[in-house]
């Protein structure tokens, strides 16, 4: 329990150097990172995964115990995908 609340932490600074990264993709290129924002889906997923098994809803152990998860499918699309707003009346 310990050992994963130390990974918590750390791999909130990976999401901060994601972020930065894809901020910096987006400037440059004027659209996000494809590989980032893969791993950025998976990265969420074990954020659910380390903070299931550190409250104690699962007894699943993440990586690295585990292999390291894959974004589901129900994960955020890219902006470009989403749908226009409803015009307002």
């Amino acid at each position: 329990m310990v050992l994963f609340a130390i990974v918590f932490n750390v791999a909130e600074l990976v999401v901060v150097v994601v972020v930065v990264a894809q901020f910096g993709f987006k400037l440059l290129t004027g659209e996000p990172n494809r590989h980032l924002a893969e791993f950025g889906d998976g990265l969420a997923a074990y954020f659910r995964q380390m903070i299931a098994f550190l409250t104690f809803r699962s007894e699943d152990r993440p990586f690295p115990f585990a292999p390291w998860p894959q974004a589901s499918s129900g994960s955020a699309s890219p902006p470009d995908a989403l749908p226009d707003p409803v015009p307002e009346t």
